[in-house]
């Protein structure tokens, strides 16, 4: 196949397969990956809260990395909701360790075409973006 990837799972898809469709998200996972064994898999990871709501413990982000790479995920767009370089770490971290492929992911906010936007500058996107490659 010419795709690079396939983006098929992350925060929302575990959660509605979880708790709405009542089937095993990870099981949905490795059937996925038994249908299509040569298109790299991708998901969104939201660092430290990984694909749940909260900041989870280290050793849990770590350990729901390796199983998603056990059933079949590739790609990780690790991002943090607030841009907090210390979340996406972890989740940079944890990904890499399970063997995935990083892709760290930086959330617009603001209107950086406005100079009375003082926070949200192309600046702060270009040190955000430098401390996620210094990574």
């Amino acid at each position: 196949s010419n795709a690079y990837s396939l983006e098929n799972w992350g925060g929302a898809t575990f959660d509605v397969t979880y708790r709405f469709l009542r089937e095993d998200p990870w099981e949905r996972l490795a059937k996925m990956r038994e249908e299509v064994p040569d298109i790299p898999f991708q998901m969104l990871l939201r660092g430290a809260n990984a694909v749940g709501y909260t900041a989870y413990p280290d050793n849990v982000v770590f350990k729901f990395c390796d199983f998603a790479v056990k059933h079949g995920m590739d790609v990780f767009r690790v991002f943090d909701s607030l841009n907090y370089v210390e979340n996406m770490r972890l989740g940079i971290d944890a990904v890499g360790t399970a063997g995935g492929i990083v892709e760290g992911a930086i959330c617009y906010s603001g209107d950086v075409s406005n100079p009375d936007k003082v926070k949200f500058t192309l600046d702060y996107y270009l040190d955000l973006t430098k401390q996620l490659v210094d990574l």
